[in-house]
């Protein structure tokens, strides 16, 4: 929703904008019928900046009806990627007026099915950032409130047919980067990421198949993992696991995100393996924290958090507006950034293990 201004205000008045400047300071030099036009018409248009002695003053009952008190739900990740998204969040509840309230969902919530919030009559609709158990999400679907989702499970359908849906794209943006690879002579390519856990982490070990497929190279499961895990490889444990359970070092390893990856880094260095002369290693999601932090810095994807978090109000305030159009799954187009970490010519293929 765009910001009012004065010039807003006095384009619906066919006033100056000087003049409706001088109203909203309550300036003698305007009069009493004209500032009373300009504060209703500020009041109606919702005029951010409108103080409430100016209301009174007028006896112009304060426009609250459309402050709407927007949810955020999300689960304790140990990942900083939801910071920047929340943050978008934030800025685009503000311009529109709107209240945000976010929670934070622990394991034993989601596990017994307990909201962490009433869900009274003043909620007024609900951003669901992590992807929860079918089970949560029906609890929370039997309060009938509006809900944009970021991301989803594997399988959308349990959501798509009710709910709208924001996908950050991953298949295109794998398979660019994972073509890239091979073009700089990788045939040996891991993959490390929980498939099992949300659809766009699926979509990206897609992309990464179709690169291997487009150019004849046979799909190898030893150095794939693309398994359940408890914490879907945040924790370093999982991460270190995942390659120890390599048969051998590959060319490339593609992540199915920047938190694998850099943990990839650090496993291979602490083996005295050189990123990217021995092995080349590639993220998703540009953490600026850390994408430019580490040496070498990280091949990756860039989501635009912050766009992505202004992305899903927008997705929000349109469906309650219009609660009967169709449920819609949206893409939102990403870019991929190469960088030192990917800068690997292959000459001779070697097949080390790792142990």
């Amino acid at each position: 929703m765009k910001k009012v201004t004065i010039q807003d205000i006095a384009n619906e008045l066919n006033l100056s904008r000087n003049t409706v400047s001088k109203a909203l300071k309550n300036s003698d030099k305007v009069s009493y019928e004209t500032k009373y036009n300009v504060v209703k018409k500020a009041n109606e248009l919702g005029y951010s900046k409108l103080s409430s002695s100016l209301l009174n003053l007028f006896k112009i009952k304060e426009k609250d009806d459309d402050v709407k008190t927007i949810i955020v739900l999300a689960r304790r990740e140990i990942s900083p990627f939801w910071n920047s998204i929340v943050m978008g969040i934030a800025d685009e509840l503000k311009e529109t007026g709107s209240k945000l309230q976010l929670y934070f969902v622990s394991d034993e919530e989601e596990r017994n099915n307990i909201l962490p919030i009433e869900m009274d009559e003043d909620v007024t609709g609900i951003i669901i950032l992590s992807v929860f158990s079918k089970e949560y999400i029906d609890e929370i679907k039997k309060y009938k409130i509006p809900m944009v989702f970021l991301d989803a499970p594997v399988d959308i359908s349990s959501i798509a047919y009710d709910y709208d849906i924001i996908i950050p794209e991953g298949e295109k943006s794998i398979e660019t980067i994972t073509k890239d690879l091979i073009a700089k002579g990788c045939k040996k390519i891991g993959f490390i990421g929980d498939i099992t856990y949300c659809k766009s982490i699926n979509d990206r070990f897609k992309g990464y198949l179709k690169a291997l497929n487009d150019a004849n190279i046979p799909v190898d499961n030893t150095i794939i993992a693309t398994y359940h895990t408890e914490h879907k490889f945040y924790v370093t444990e999982e991460v270190e696991k995942a390659l120890d359970g390599f048969a051998y070092i590959p060319d490339a390893i593609v992540c199915a995100n920047d938190n694998i990856a850099l943990d990839v880094v650090r496993y291979l260095k602490d083996k005295g393996i050189s990123v990217p002369d021995d092995v080349a290693v590639t993220g998703y999601d540009d953490l600026e924290s850390m994408a430019k932090v580490i040496e070498p810095y990280l091949t990756t994807v860039r989501v635009g958090n912050q766009r992505l978090g202004r992305r899903l109000v927008q997705q929000l305030m349109w469906r309650i507006e219009n609660p009967a159009f169709p449920t819609e799954v949206t893409f939102i187009y990403t870019e991929v950034i190469f960088r030192k970490s990917s800068e690997k010519i292959i000459h001779n293929h070697h097949a080390d293990a790792f142990n």
